[in-house]
């Protein structure tokens, strides 16, 4: 954890495979934390490191996934302040342990409960980079046109830049889930 606090090179953007918000489904996923850790995780990070931001990857609609879980899994996303979510519809894979679980969630039940989850993901996106319009940012050029801040989000440029450079810009809006410079 001293390396959130201390290491200049790990940017203030952790991606984590949090995969669920509900204890019962973690343990039937067979991962080795609980919501609790994960929340005490994000919060320890946050304060070694103010204006840390998270991304996850959540799963929807994993076998015996009830109502109650799910919502467990949309809190998740507050009380973790998760900004990038990865969202991954349960898919029954033959040989797996999970496809054995005679209680599986309806294929429309996991749309919709996907769904949910990339709307709150868009909209934790959407107020991030709005409080990121009018900040000065070192932006590391992905291609000419394109880059990402040291949070992750995506800068489109006007004007070509090096790739692979660091330029400090200042994004003046944002548009279809990017920055604009």
């Amino acid at each position: 954890m001293m390396a959130i606090a201390t290491e200049p090179r790990l940017m203030p953007h952790l991606h984590l495979s949090l995969q669920h918000g509900d204890d019962l489904i973690l343990k039937r996923m067979k991962r080795r934390h609980l919501r609790d850790d994960a929340i005490a995780f994000c919060e320890e990070a946050k304060k070694l490191r103010p204006g840390m931001t998270f991304g996850a990857d959540i799963i929807a609609g994993f076998p015996t996934e009830t109502d109650e879980h799910f919502a467990n899994s949309l809190k998740l996303v507050e009380d973790c302040s998760l900004t990038w979510l990865h969202v991954f519809p349960y898919s029954k894979r033959e040989g797996t342990p999970a496809a054995k679980i005679p209680t599986q969630v309806n294929g429309n039940i996991i749309k919709d409960r996907a769904a949910q989850l990339r709307a709150l993901g868009d909209a934790a996106v959407t107020r991030h980079l709005t409080a990121q319009i009018g900040q000065s940012h070192n932006i590391l050029m992905e291609n000419p046109t394109m880059g990402r801040t040291e949070h992750f989000a995506e800068v489109k440029f006007s004007t070509p830049q090096i790739e692979g450079e660091i330029v400090i810009a200042t994004p003046t809006k944002s548009l279809d889930g990017q920055l604009i410079v």
